[in-house]
């Protein structure tokens, strides 16, 4: 079950599952580039992306279903939205708008939707020339004796990150993105990508829990002019972790 699939976390003893984003920037879609996500095993496809247009702020609709980016259909798996300054970002699920939730609707078997994680980002001292700083927070996951790992159905994530409700004995996995070191070498602000990042770009990041820098949850980097990887563990789940790196490309803040 691929809905499944992408929006369960990641086993842990899957360890970092590997993938790449293809940027399609061609004919309609150079205002509004598609996004595609696959597996890095087996080139598999997962999930596809894009703007959606005549929204005052930055939507991006996320699908199943390869060149299917309609709101109605079954391969919908939810959204990223931003504020309208785009350095703040919200992850939903496929379920309803609480607004226009109405009882009827629940009989026919639908539900209100869920926030799955927030992203905010925060220009550095630097102005553009170092990297931007990312707080990102996802719902802890509740861990299941059959290894069907939930995130938990959280209320307003992003108004608990700005009241710092999150970290240990919370319901949030609180991440930032990994503070670059400065290369003289180089005359940059560098991160060690292992290989798997091979062009500079601000748009790069690892994310981390402040407490174990160790231990990237999520990273993303450029490897060509219109292709990027992604690679993710256990909490995240495939669906959370693409949203995540959506924002990047959407972030105003430093951008180049």
């Amino acid at each position: 079950d691929m809905r499944l699939f992408l929006t369960t976390p990641t086993p842990r003893r899957a360890g970092i599952v590997q993938c790449y984003i293809k940027r399609n920037r061609s004919g309609t879609n150079k205002l509004f580039p598609e996004y595609s996500v696959f597996m890095k095993e087996g080139d598999r496809f997962m999930m596809c992306s894009k703007k959606r247009p005549n929204n005052k702020t930055s939507n991006y609709l996320i699908s199943m279903g390869e060149n299917d980016l309609k709101r109605n259909s079954h391969n919908y798996i939810g959204k990223l939205r931003a504020n309208f300054a785009g350095t703040e970002f919200q992850i939903f699920d496929a379920g309803w708008n609480p607004k226009g939730f109405e009882p009827d609707l629940e009989e026919e078997g639908a539900q209100m939707r869920h926030e799955l994680g927030a992203i905010i980002y925060t220009s550095n001292v630097l102005g553009s020339r170092g990297p931007r700083k990312m707080q990102v927070s996802i719902p802890a996951v509740d861990e299941a004796a059959d290894g069907a790992d939930k995130p938990r159905g959280m209320g307003d994530i992003l108004s608990k990150m700005k009241a710092h409700e999150y970290g240990a004995g919370t319901s949030l996995v609180y991440m930032i993105n990994k503070p670059p070191r400065w290369n003289d070498q180089v005359g940059a602000y560098v991160l060690n990508f292992n290989g798997r990042v091979t062009m500079a770009s601000v748009k790069n990041f690892q994310l981390v829990q402040p407490d174990d820098q160790d231990a990237i949850l999520l990273q993303f980097g450029r490897v060509g002019k219109d292709e990027f990887t992604m690679d993710f563990q256990w909490p995240m789940t495939p669906f959370q972790a693409f949203a995540i790196t959506l924002s990047s490309f959407d972030s105003k803040i430093a951008c180049d």
